[in-house]
Parts: C-alpha cells; sequence; structure tokens
C-alpha cells in the first residue's frame, strides 16, 4: 500500500542511538506520522554500537562546536525524566600530554558556560583520588578533572526510549532488511526485509553504522553516487570488563571515570 499523502511516512533503519532517538522525536513532533523502526532483535538489539552497560556522558570536548552540542544533550540527561533514572554524574579524570584539559577549560569560558572543570598537577590528584597514586604520570602535563561529567546505562536508556517511541505510536518491527528500495524515477520508496516483505514510506533513514555500506552496496550496485565508498569507515575498540567483588564494589564505586592518554595508552 502507498503511502498516504496527508500523513507523512518513515521507515528508521536500526534502533541504536541514533535510529530510537529519531523514532521517539519523530513521533512527539509529528503525531499523526506512520513510523515505523525496523531492527533485527528485539529491542534494543546488541549488536547495536550504543548497547552496552555504560556510556561517557561529558562535554568535554577540545571543539567548541561538539562540546555546545554535549551541553545541550547532558542538559537532557539530568532534566528528562526519560532520561535522567539513567544518567550518574561520576566526574571524570582524564590524564593526558597534550595541553587538551587546557583547551576545555577554554572552551567552557569562551562559550560563556559556568563550570567546575580545572586542570591540576599529579600530586593534587593523588590527594584528591587516593586510589590513582600508582598511575603513570611521566608524560602527563594536564591532570583533568570535571566532576560534572558521568555515565549513562546505556542499553537501560536505549530499551526506555524505544518502548516511549512505541507509546507514541511508532511501529517496532524485528527483521533485517536486505535492501533498500527505489522506483523508476530512481527515488527510495521503502525496504525490503530478510523475510521478503517489502514496507513503503515517504522517507527512509538509514541508521545502520557500519552495516551502511553493505545495504547500499546490495541496494543500488550500479549507482556509484549512492555507495559509501570512502565516506564512512568501519571502526571498533576493545573492552575489557572485571567482575568486582562486594568489598571491591564499595571501594571503588566513588570513583570518577579515569581516562589515561599518556605512554601510548588510549
Amino acid at each position: 500500500m502507498s503511502p498516504s499523502a496527508a500523513a507523512p511516512s518513515f521507515i528508521i533503519v536500526g534502533a541504536g542511538v541514533f535510529g530510537a532517538s529519531t523514532a521517539y522525536h519523530l513521533a512527539k513532533a509529528i503525531p499523526a506520522a506512520a513510523i515505523t523502526l525496523i531492527d533485527r532483535s528485539p529491542f534494543p538489539c546488541p549488536l547495536a554500537a550504543s548497547y552496552d552497560y555504560n556510556k561517557i556522558v561529558r562535554a568535554d570536548y577540545g571543539d567548541k562546536f561538539y562540546m555546545s552540542l554535549a551541553l545541550k544533550s547532558q542538559h537532557v540527561w539530568r532534566t528528562d525524566p526519560l532520561y535522567k533514572q539513567f544518567f550518574h554524574e561520576s566526574g571524570m579524570v582524564n590524564i593526558e600530554g597534550t595541553g587538551l584539559g587546557r583547551r576545555m577549560v577554554q572552551n567552557f569560558k569562551d562559550l560563556g558556560v559556568e563550570s567546575k572543570a580545572e586542570v591540576v598537577g599529579p600530586e593534587d590528584l593523588r590527594k584528591r583520588y587516593p586510589l590513582f597514586w600508582d598511575a603513570d604520570y611521566e608524560e602527563a602535563k594536564d591532570c583533568y578533572v570535571n566532576p560534572e561529567a558521568g555515565w549513562a546505562e546505556a542499553a537501560s536508556a536505549l530499551r526506555a526510549v524505544i518502548a516511549e517511541a512505541v507509546s507514541y505510536g511508532v511501529e517496532y518491527v524485528q527483521e533485517s532488511v536486505s535492501r533498500v528500495l527505489f522506483d523508476e524515477e530512481r527515488d527510495c520508496t521503502g525496504v525490503e526485509l530478510k523475510d521478503g516483505r517489502k514496507l513503503e514510506a515517504g522517507k527512509v533513514v538509514l541508521a545502520t553504522g557500519a552495516n551502511t555500506a553493505r545495504i547500499l552496496a546490495d541496494s543500488a550496485p550500479k549507482r556509484p553516487e549512492l555507495q559509501a565508498g570512502e565516506r564512512i569507515m568501519g571502526a571498533a575498540v576493545v573492552c575489557g570488563m572485571v567482575r568486582l567483588t562486594d568489598e571491591q564494589v564499595e571501594l571503588y564505586k566513588e570513583i570518577p571515570i579515569f581516562l589515561h592518554r599518556v605512554n601510548g595508552v588510549d
């Protein structure tokens, strides 16, 4: 069935942080819209980059524009009932040797934002956080401290946002997308699912992360202008987790996020 011209329709492929947020805000902004959110598993999809036990929530960046966006985001994490239940203001320490800490402090000032961020020396940091006494400070020019940074319960927050979007009328479809569909005029009209179903909408949003290049290649192999090419690069990080004893939880539960970026460690 073709999408109605009277009511806007959207298909969003990928229910990670970008897809879920897009569906949620579209549903709030355009109540009459028909919105379909698609991912390959029950939400939240464990393969999404945004699926994790936690993610750092901070506004501490060397780029002022990026910092200004992050400040808006951090405000929402602190104040919106949907998000604030998952946010923990633990503070953050960043040890590095490029002068980034001082640039971030200056960025707050340039943006007219009152901030508790400061740069301290290694000895001062050891006094504030005795658990960090044996960290490697040899090449550390700055020990940046911001008690207002924190972390969020990533998977739980993602699940809550998608559930809220569904409560606003978003349809969640559990299936993989095989390809994007085009009409005779080469305009995008919808998607084909792995099970053979074809869904149509006025707008199609790909929030598919590292899978984007594959979907575009399979959808329009003879249209080079649609291929990802060098515009998208897949990347990955290695994460390690340690299961703490009850005693260790008590010892470490109040420490800040600790970023160590000297001597080749990041």
